[in-house]
């Protein structure tokens, strides 16, 4: 995220660690209440106009890259224009566990809304992207345009952003609606933003998501005619087993990857309107299960056995907007990343390589 306050703005290069919760227009009004407490600092609200370039052969999407130029309007207290900023951003691909993102994010500011490639090839960004890739066919393909209300909480030495976006994402055939929370770590422990978003959605239903803007806008446009030899979904690949790796990079690359596959689902049923049955929610649930119990070096700890009772629950819950699914993916991605923290190791044993190896013939 770059906003008017962000102190990283005029940097080159970012690493961004945030978190993404998806929520319904008709729980806003929690949210907000919930927003209103002196603890979080109001920003200025901006609107933000994006245009998400890439090459007819959509090189940038397949390497997991996203450009865009986004004209930046920072709005006064009455709503009216008081300052735009024009920046071009590359973002790379980096790693996402259960809605915790961390990836490279390049930031150029621009004179006039004119792609500049020369920036990405005269800079480091050209080392993370294909040296195939066409710059001179790059072209504008899908916007987002949405205002974002903005607020800073402050924990000790953590300094977080918090964003919230309401509007659309559109190609020139479809578009959709788009409300989305993001909570982006400034500086300090990431801990904080576990805790923060934890919080939050025990007050309004949200859904720790791994899908973004640009994601949305391609899957506009591979409804198109136009546009039917690119991806149309998010394709997880299972992942390899390597038996050099410890227990627990194992398990979390494991369960990262089922993780994502089960939150879409969950959003795409209960929030897009698209029908997964129950017990196809809770066969992945029970995937999840499975793979814990899978390793005997980690079943053992506290927060393996917490989540493996909230799951428990939420195999009886019902397939709706609840507060109980943002809770519990963010239980999901909170122990992926303390266990990703805690730094022990432990070897696989040939138990496990091989109970794994039969699990992963059950989730292809």
């Amino acid at each position: 995220m770059v906003t008017g306050i962000n102190p990283f703005y005029y940097s080159d290069m970012n690493h961004e660690i945030e978190l993404k919760l998806r929520l319904n227009s008709r729980e806003l009004p929690l949210l907000e209440q919930a927003l209103a407490s002196d603890q979080f600092i109001v920003e200025p609200s901006l609107q933000l106009l994006n245009r998400y370039f890439d090459t007819p052969q959509m090189d940038l999407s397949q390497a997991g890259a996203a450009l865009r130029i986004r004209q930046q309007t920072r709005l006064d207290t009455h709503g009216n224009a008081a300052e735009t900023r024009i920046i071009q951003t590359l973002k790379t691909r980096g790693s996402s566990a259960g809605g915790l993102h961390q990836r490279m994010e390049w930031d150029w500011p621009l004179t006039e809304v004119a792609l500049d490639p020369c920036l990405i090839q005269e800079s480091e960004a050209l080392q993370q992207l294909s040296t195939d890739i066409d710059f001179i066919n790059i072209d504008a393909l899908f916007t987002t345009n949405f205002k974002r209300k903005v607020w800073l909480y402050k924990q000790g030495d953590t300094v977080i952003e918090m964003v919230l976006d309401q509007g659309q994402v559109a190609s020139a055939e479809h578009s959709i609606d788009l409300l989305e929370l993001e909570l982006e770590l400034l500086q300090g422990d990431a801990e904080v933003l576990f805790q923060l978003a934890q919080s939050l959605a025990q007050q309004c239903p949200m859904l720790m998501s791994d899908i973004s803007k640009a994601e949305r806008g391609y899957c506009l446009l591979a409804l198109s005619d136009k546009f039917q030899g690119i991806k149309k979904e998010w394709q997880g690949k299972v992942p390899s087993i390597d038996p050099s790796l410890d227990v627990i990079s194992t398990f979390n690359l494991f369960f990262a990857y089922q993780l994502s596959v089960w939150q879409r689902s969950l959003e795409g049923s209960i929030w897009d309107e698209q029908y997964f049955s129950q017990e196809s929610m809770v066969l992945q649930i029970k995937q999840l299960q499975n793979l814990m119990v899978l390793f005997s070096s980690i079943d053992c700890l506290p927060e393996v056995q917490l989540l493996q009772r909230q799951l428990n629950q939420a195999i009886l819950a019902k397939q709706e907007i609840s507060l109980i699914w943002g809770q519990l993916t963010l239980a999901c991605g909170h122990c992926l990343f303390q266990l990703a923290r805690d730094k022990a190791k432990f070897d696989m044993s040939l138990e496990e390589q091989h109970a794994l190896q039969l699990h992963k013939e059950l989730i292809k």
